[in-house]
Formats: structure tokens, C-alpha cells, sequence
């Protein structure tokens, strides 16, 4: 009988410190964009804007990662999303609105939201 071993897919996401996150904290209430604050910390552009957006839409705390995991009513769902995709609010619009600290529920919540962001930061 032939024993197979199956390897576990190693976490490849980058985990940063609360010292790396507080600098770059620092250099996005400078108002530094996204291309420059990747390339001074040598992060993903998506990462950088990722951050930019939380800071913009809920501020430092959920650039911190600070405000873990939350759960949201029916009634802010449906409010979220109508005004995103009835109303036209930006995706950082409808976060700051509803204090939504992650682009992933709108996602869920509204289909035709693209995986990148274009244009709501």
C-alpha cells in the first residue's frame, strides 16, 4: 500500500507589527499615496491602498487592526449595499457611513462590487 503524504499549503500573507504599522499610520496622515508608502515600506500596492482606504473610511484603529472581527445587522446589509449600488456611494463612502472596517462584507453583501476597488478610495 502506498502512503501519500499531502503537504499543507504554507501562509504566504505578510504579517506586519504594530511598529511597522504605526509608521506607516504616520506617512498616510501625511497624505503619502499608495505607489509612494509600497515602495518606502516594500509592500504590495494593493496592500498600501488596502490601508489607505481603512484609514480613510474608519481611521487609525482600523489601519492598527484594532477592530476585530464585527457582525452586522440585516438592516445595515441591505442600507450598505443600496447605497452603494442604487445610491452610487463609494465603497470607502458606504465603510465611513455604515463603520464598516473591511471591504470583504460589502463584497458578500453586493455581488457586483469588483474584487479591486477602483476609484472609492
Amino acid at each position: 500500500m502506498e502512503v501519500r503524504f499531502f503537504r499543507m499549503r504554507e501562509d504566504r500573507r505578510k504579517h506586519y507589527d504594530d511598529g511597522f504599522r504605526r509608521e506607516a499610520l504616520r506617512l498616510i496622515e501625511a497624505g503619502v499615496g499608495k505607489r509612494s508608502l509600497a515602495r518606502r515600506f516594500a509592500m504590495p500596492v494593493q496592500t498600501a491602498e488596502k490601508w489607505i482606504m481603512l484609514y480613510r473610511s474608519n481611521g487609525g484603529e482600523a489601519v492598527m487592526g484594532t477592530t476585530g472581527n464585527r457582525r452586522y445587522g440585516w438592516e445595515t446589509k441591505v442600507a450598505a449595499a443600496r447605497d452603494h449600488v442604487e445610491n452610487g456611494l463609494s465603497v470607502g463612502e458606504v465603510m465611513a457611513r455604515y463603520g464598516i472596517a473591511s471591504i470583504a462584507p460589502l463584497q458578500r453583501w453586493c455581488p457586483r462590487i469588483p474584487c479591486r476597488w477602483r476609484g472609492g478610495v
